[in-house]
Formats: structure tokens, sequence, C-alpha cells
């Protein structure tokens, strides 16, 4: 997981670099307390040179997310992970949206698939996958279903769905009999498996079935860089 995240930093620096935009990676022991994370959050927040703060996911055991990341500014909140960004996501008012929820909604938007009226599965419930790409479908007016570790008969809710948004965090736990043919299928998973970066779908069976289907690696995960720098740039939507 540390040298996820790791690869991941090293990622969205390389990202910025591209475009010229200043960025810098901040390391801290994981022995870190949480009152100690929270006054470097708030100097972050103090400067004025700092535009946007990305926390990389998930924080040792020992500190409590929301206590992190509730300190940082919600404008310079720019992965949306604060409460406030969040409510103001739910209501409908100027946010920043989770980077992998507004990565999937560029894709849609970019390759003209249409979201209005269709039938929305997710398949996943976190805070920063499942939820938040529920209500930016939800927004678009799908008309949305969410499933969990506890949903039962899986295969038949899927299989119901237009569009099919997976995000369990288990590498090809979709397999080409969930998907109804023709489905659109968007990979928000990133899996290690046997040295290889791998996402939630059985990509080469749901090839074979959808009309639309995002790869892992390559699907997501660099476009959500290109949102982290545009929230940044552009500020709440």
């Amino acid at each position: 997981m540390m040298s996820r995240r790791r690869s991941i930093a090293r990622q969205l620096v390389r990202s910025c670099q591209t475009i010229g935009l200043g960025c810098a990676t901040l390391a801290y022991p994981f022995e870190i307390g949480e009152e100690e994370l929270r006054a470097e959050v708030a100097v972050l927040n103090d400067d004025a040179n700092t535009d946007g703060v990305v926390l990389l996911l998930p924080l040792p055991a020992h500190i409590r997310q929301r206590i992190v990341t509730d300190v940082l500014r919600p404008e310079k909140d720019v992965d949306g992970l604060g409460s406030r960004n969040a409510g103001n996501m739910l209501l409908g008012f100027p946010s920043f949206i989770p980077s992998t929820a507004d990565a999937m909604l560029a894709v849609l938007r970019d390759a003209h698939l249409s979201v209005a009226g269709r039938n929305a599965v997710i398949v996943g419930r976190s805070n920063i996958g499942g939820k938040p790409i529920a209500l930016v479908l939800l927004r678009q007016d799908a008309t949305v279903t969410i499933c969990h570790s506890h949903t039962q008969d899986l295969a038949s809710i899927t299989r119901d769905a237009d569009i099919l948004v997976v995000s369990t965090g288990r590498p090809a736990s979709l397999t080409a009999d969930m998907v109804k043919p023709g489905a659109i299928v968007l990979d928000a998973g990133i899996n290690t498996v046997a040295g290889k970066v791998v996402g939630d779908v059985d990509f080469a069976g749901v090839q074979e079935v959808a009309s639309f289907l995002t790869p892992v690696p390559g699907g997501l995960g660099p476009l959500t860089h290109l949102m982290l720098i545009r929230h940044t740039l552009l500020g709440p939507q």
C-alpha cells in the first residue's frame, strides 16, 4: 500500500510538471500523531503559495481520516475529501468532486455516451469511489443503484445496468456473465496481481460483452491526476 501511494505521488508530480504546474510531495513518518498531522495541514492552509492539497489515502490506522481532512480549507481540498465539499456535492452546490468520480464523468462526456434516463449500477460504496460516483451520475439524471458486500444476487442487478461502474478493490470481481450485452463498463479499481496492475473487472472476458470498457492501467487512473490539476486551476464547480 505504501509503495502504491508513492507511485501515485510520483505520477501526479510528473503530470503537473508536464504542464508547468508546481507540485511538491510531503512525506511524513508513519508514526506521526493525529494532532501533528493536523498541524502540518494547517500550515498548508496558511501558505499563500499552495493552491491545492491532496491527501493520499488510506492514512495510518491510528489517524482518523475525517479529523485530518476537515482541517483542510474546502477551497484547497481539491480531491473533495472533506465534509464541507462532500456536503456541498450532495446538495448540488459548487464543490470539488473526488477526482475518480470527475474522471469517470469526463470519460462519458468525451466519448459522447448518454447518461440521462439510463440505469446505472455502482458496485462499491466507498467515500472516494462508489458514493461520489453515484451522486455524479444522479446529477446527470441517471437512475442509480448502489451495490455493496451485503447485496443479494449481485449479478442479477448488474445484468440490468446500462452503465456499470466497479469500485470494489478486488481484482476480477466483475465477470462477463454479470454484464448486459452492450453495457458501458467503467473500471475504477487498481490492484496488483503477480506484479501486474489490474482493475476490478475481468478485462479479457468483459470486453467481449460490453460496448465500452475502460482499461486498467491507462483508463480512469491518469485522468484522475488531470482532474486534480483542473480543480487546482479552476476551483470548485
